[in-house]
């Protein structure tokens, strides 16, 4: 009877350790992996209180007693311990009897950016041996029989969720987002399998829209893209469609950035392309492309409007005030003023998907996009050019100048176009 029930004793609780100490390292690897996922946007912008928020969530689970986040620099970024902030990784030594998970932070999948370290307690095997143990005397005076039954139908009861979570985990590192896992429990592991099937649901719909859109469009266009994001798919391949190119570019700016240094061009330049493309996203347009000092943007691709061209007039305008604005506190700061040419035109283009299987660029190509760079070019500073089909189509409060016919490149006959007097 004591051999027997010894070896009960050991092959038992050698099982239960392993299946605990398996379901914690699954529970790390899980929580790691999430954090990671989510914790790409904001340590590649600093958003050190979102990563704080993120560590904090995570501590809040159970068994969790520490969670860090540092970056490429070895710096800790979140930690529990507010105290440890900013300090080196390896200045922090994770407490006695837990187990470190550290999983890396991936830039689009590849590139590393940072690591999320977790430390989930020991104290859970510790504790549930020691129960184990009691149980197991209590059995062993029963009938060896119906221990041995009933610690191998408890491994097995422990261990199939847990292997199929980890199945799961191996499918969704190799990018099959559809996986979706049966939930066996109501207790933790079931808590553990809803939480990956909405994980693998989020990444699956952020996979979907992430190479379609990267930052070109604004907040309203992409939540109206995820509402049927297999409609937008279909666009991608290249459709005709009437939409009104935008083209906007600062006036005298390559003289102007030989005058100033460096860096103060950069922030200039930044500054200004920041307030042409949040006007630009307020009226659900779509950025083409940064040209150098400029921009060229799109009004009704991918999503089409009834109003583009008042949205684009409006974009512009509101652009030209805010370089007013600009110029006043530059004046202040006895800073030079700058100037804004916006020239706008409507017409049928092909939109789609330009480039090979590395690199696309969701664009639209035709002569309508020539003739907006045109008028662009001919704007003065401050000025707003506009071709007669948008000027037909407008239904908007300001005025416009008398027509004017100008010649320009690429078109025999002279072009009828209007400047918006704002």
């Amino acid at each position: 009877m004591l051999i027997v029930t010894g070896i009960i004793f050991w092959f038992t609780l050698a099982r239960v350790r392993k299946v605990l100490t398996k379901e914690i390292e699954l529970q790390g690897e899980l929580l790691a992996t999430m954090i990671a996922l989510n914790a790409e946007d904001p340590l590649i912008t600093s958003d050190d209180l979102y990563l704080a928020r993120l560590v904090s969530d995570a501590v809040k689970n159970e068994g969790v007693g520490y969670t860090y986040i540092i970056d490429n620099e070895n710096r800790i970024r979140a930690h529990n311990r507010i105290e440890m902030l900013g300090k080196p990784g390896e200045q922090f030594e994770p407490p006695k009897n837990y187990y470190n998970v550290t999983r890396p932070i991936l830039l689009a999948g590849q590139k590393e950016i940072g690591k999320i370290s977790i430390g989930l307690s020991l104290y859970r095997i510790t504790k549930t041996t020691q129960t184990m143990q009691l149980i197991l005397i209590l059995i062993s005076i029963v009938g060896l029989l119906f221990g041995i039954i009933g610690a191998l139908a408890l491994s097995n009861y422990l261990t199939r969720p847990i292997h199929e979570l980890v199945d799961g985990v191996q499918a969704i590192s190799r990018g099959e987002y559809g996986q979706v896992i049966k939930s066996r429990t109501n207790d933790e592991l079931g808590d553990l399998t809803d939480a990956f099937n909405q994980m693998a649901e989020s990444l699956k719909e952020k996979e979907q829209i992430k190479d379609a859109f990267r930052r070109y469009v604004s907040h309203q266009v992409a939540e109206e893209i995820f509402k049927d994001p297999a409609k937008y798919i279909e666009t991608l391949k290249g459709v005709r469609r009437t939409v009104t190119i935008f083209f906007a570019d600062i006036r005298g700016f390559t003289p102007l950035s030989e005058r100033l240094g460096a860096e103060e061009v950069v922030s200039l330049l930044n500054e200004v392309l920041t307030n042409m493309t949040n006007f630009i996203f307020r009226y659900e347009g779509t950025i083409d492309k940064f040209l150098g000092d400029g921009l060229m943007a799109i009004f009704g691709a991918p999503i089409a409007h009834t109003d583009d061209i008042n949205r684009a007039i409006n974009a512009a305008v509101d652009i030209q005030r805010s370089i007013i604005e600009m110029n006043a506190s530059r004046k202040q700061m006895n800073k030079e003023a700058i100037q804004v040419g916006i020239g706008i035109h409507t017409g049928d283009v092909v939109v789609g998907n330009i480039g090979n299987k590395v690199r696309l660029n969701y664009t639209v190509i035709g002569h309508s996009v020539n003739l907006a760079s045109r008028l662009q070019e001919i704007a003065s500073g401050g000025e707003i050019i506009i071709s007669d089909r948008v000027f037909t189509g407008a239904e908007i409060d300001y005025k416009f100048s008398e027509s004017m016919l100008i010649k320009v490149k690429g078109k025999e006959e002279p072009v009828k176009v209007y400047r918006v007097i704002y």
